[in-house]
Order: C-alpha cells, then structure tokens, then sequence
C-alpha cells in the first residue's frame, strides 16, 4: 500500500526529513500555517526547492536566528 496514492491534494513531503504534510501553498486564497510562523530571511530560501514541513521549517528558522544574533556581525 502507498500512502502517497492516499494524499490529499493539500498534501506534500518535505524534502528535508520526508514526512507528509498539510501544505496550503495551492489553496485560494493562500492560507498556510506557514504564514503564522516566523519570516524565514531571504538568503534561507532554496527558490528551487520544495515548502519544509511544520518541524523542520522551525528548526530552519531556529538555526537562522542563532546564527544572526546581530545580524551585522562580520
């Protein structure tokens, strides 16, 4: 049995850990729980890559914070 022949169509893996995922990028209007959570910066974001679940799109922002405690430091 294949669990992606299951998924809903607001569902997706996330190519960092490949857990399933609710990903509301598609919805009309976009309402995805990624929009509540903090801004991930710019320089973060893979344009090529695929929407990280809950868990690791939060270890991404932690990781970013902690090495921008500045955000001037040369």
């Amino acid at each position: 049995m294949k669990p992606s022949a299951s998924r809903s169509e607001g569902s997706a893996r996330c190519p960092r850990c490949g857990n399933a995922f609710d990903c509301g990028m598609h919805a009309q209007p976009s309402e995805c729980w990624c929009r509540e959570m903090p801004v991930l910066p710019a320089d973060r974001l893979d344009a090529a890559g695929r929407c990280l679940c809950p868990e690791c799109l939060a270890a991404e922002i932690a990781r970013a914070a902690r090495e921008r405690p500045g955000a001037g430091s040369s």
